[in-house]
């Protein structure tokens, strides 16, 4: 009876802890409601420049030597015909020929500079899907409020609202108390490896470490996550790993009217189906956790009490973001089979097939790891496997979700987009910021654009488009970046 009475007095002591720890917990809340800035009408002038932007299809080929740079010369000389004070007073240097770094130069040296990024080439268009176009991919049409074409979203528009910021401030005769670079990758959609991976070492050679580092990356979303009603801000502070595997089983050849109890394709299917019935275990990491502090106030009291209570709801809270395949790429590595290649004839048995998985790596595996537990699982199944790596990166830095950079960054999110609640999160893809870990820890990747989940979804998709008023949001936001950097307080 006594034992019952201490675990009965244990288990209220434990609920009124979890219940104080709940209440206490305050995590921002936004209101859905609350008007974003309104640029007012923009100048025909700028749009007509992104619009030109948008012209060039700056598409760089897989095998880089094989890229036509034609459109990259043309969208570069539009640059310095486009802006020609930005170009008197800011100094470009092109780095291995197309990357382009240019400096603006503030009056204080003493001061670690600045830099605002993104990367001017773009993604090819479907074949086959031209004619869902409401207006040509390539045609920068100003149209429905909106502009459209290849790089509204990714991400020649960020460039182009960058350089206007920056001509707007250069026009009043503002000089910046330190230097800011705006930098420029051409291959960002292939690795990064001929312009940011470049850049950075151009940097390092020289000893230029950066304050801040500002890539594009997360927008403010409405509708992203189910249960929250407030746009949310998704300021990127790490981007997962990310590595192609090229798995070959070996199989036994002849003719298909006697084949064996298993053909290579069949041991590649059994192999694949071993894989995605086993993926690897589940994991909170520092940015996921810090996301989820900051929407918990969002999602209702038994949410708030999870991770207001972490140490104790960890697996249900793992369990609840692994059951969907978006909030799963949050808590884990992820495989995809994505191609695959076999057989000379349908009469043949082939003596080789070959599979490629694309896994996006978690902080806390790596590239050697996830080889390693593919050859498990094939031993597993008694496959005999040869595991090939064609592309790897390991899981970048973790950028610190506070500092100097970061509050300016969230005071000014809270200016132009009012209601709307700054959230560190972990990218699932890759951007070229991971390339400038080098030369500076406070990197992160922003994209000043109030969108729905569906608008971002037309990057890299059919119908890619900006509206007017977020491009004039996006000016407005980097002015008042670089114009209020070293201004206390920060906005």
């Amino acid at each position: 009876m006594l034992f019952l009475l201490i675990a009965i007095s244990l288990l209220c002591c434990l609920a009124a802890a979890v219940l104080i720890q709940t209440f206490l917990f305050r995590p921002p809340r936004g209101s859905p409601d609350a008007a974003p800035y309104d640029p007012g009408e923009i100048p025909g002038e700028v749009l007509e420049r992104l619009s030109k932007a948008i012209s060039f299809p700056s598409i760089c080929a897989q095998n880089y030597a094989e890229t036509d740079f034609a459109p990259f010369d043309g969208f570069i000389a539009f640059l310095a015909e486009a802006y020609p004070l930005f170009h008197s007073i800011a100094v470009l240097q092109r780095v291995n020929g197309y990357a382009l770094v240019y400096r603006w130069k503030g009056e204080d040296a003493s001061l670690l500079p600045v830099m605002l990024t993104a990367h001017y080439d773009v993604v090819p268009v479907e074949s086959g899907t031209e004619a869902g176009w409401k207006y040509p991919p390539f045609s920068g049409a100003v149209a429905e409020g909106r502009i459209w074409g290849r790089g509204t979203l990714d991400i020649k528009s960020q460039i182009t609202a960058h350089i206007e910021a920056a001509e707007t401030l250069m026009r009043r005769g503002f000089v910046p108390k330190r230097d800011f670079y705006f930098v420029y990758g051409q291959d960002e959609e292939t690795g990064g490896f001929n312009g940011a991976y470049k850049v950075a070492g151009y940097f390092a050679e020289r000893g230029i470490r950066f304050e801040g580092v500002l890539d594009e990356g997360g927008f403010a979303v409405s509708g992203i996550l189910k249960g929250v009603a407030s746009p949310l801000a998704l300021i990127g502070v790490a981007e997962k790993g990310h590595a192609n595997y090229e798995l070959t089983l070996e199989g036994e050849g002849g003719h298909s009217s006697m084949p064996p109890a298993h053909t290579a394709v069949g041991n590649a299917a059994r192999l694949c189906a071993a894989i995605e019935a086993n993926p690897l275990p589940t994991r909170l990491t520092a940015p996921v956790l810090r996301m989820l502090r900051s929407i918990a106030g969002e999602m209702g009291f038994v949410v708030r009490m999870a991770v207001a209570n972490i140490g104790i709801f960890k697996p249900l809270i793992l369990k609840i973001l692994s059951a969907s395949y978006i909030t799963n790429a949050m808590v884990r590595t992820t495989f995809a089979a994505t191609m695959a290649r076999a057989g000379s004839a349908p009469n043949v048995l082939p003596q080789k097939a070959q599979v490629l998985i694309n896994v996006r790596l978690l902080h806390g595996d790596s590239v050697e790891s996830v080889s390693a537990y593919f050859k498990k699982i094939a031993e597993r199944l008694k496959l005999p496997l040869s595991v090939g790596i064609l592309t790897a990166e390991e899981a970048s830095q973790v950028s610190p979700a506070d500092g100097t950079v970061y509050r300016r960054l969230t005071a000014l999110i809270d200016e132009v987009f009012p209601g709307v609640i700054s959230s560190p999160y972990l990218v699932m893809g890759g951007t070229d910021a991971r390339k400038y870990y080098k030369v500076c820890d406070h990197v992160y990747r922003f994209t000043p654009m109030l969108v729905t989940n569906e608008e971002k979804d037309t990057a890299h998709n059919t119908n890619e488009s900006v509206t007017i008023a977020n491009y004039g949001r996006m000016i407005h936001f980097f002015t008042r970046f670089i114009e209020g950097f070293d201004k206390p307080p920060a906005f």
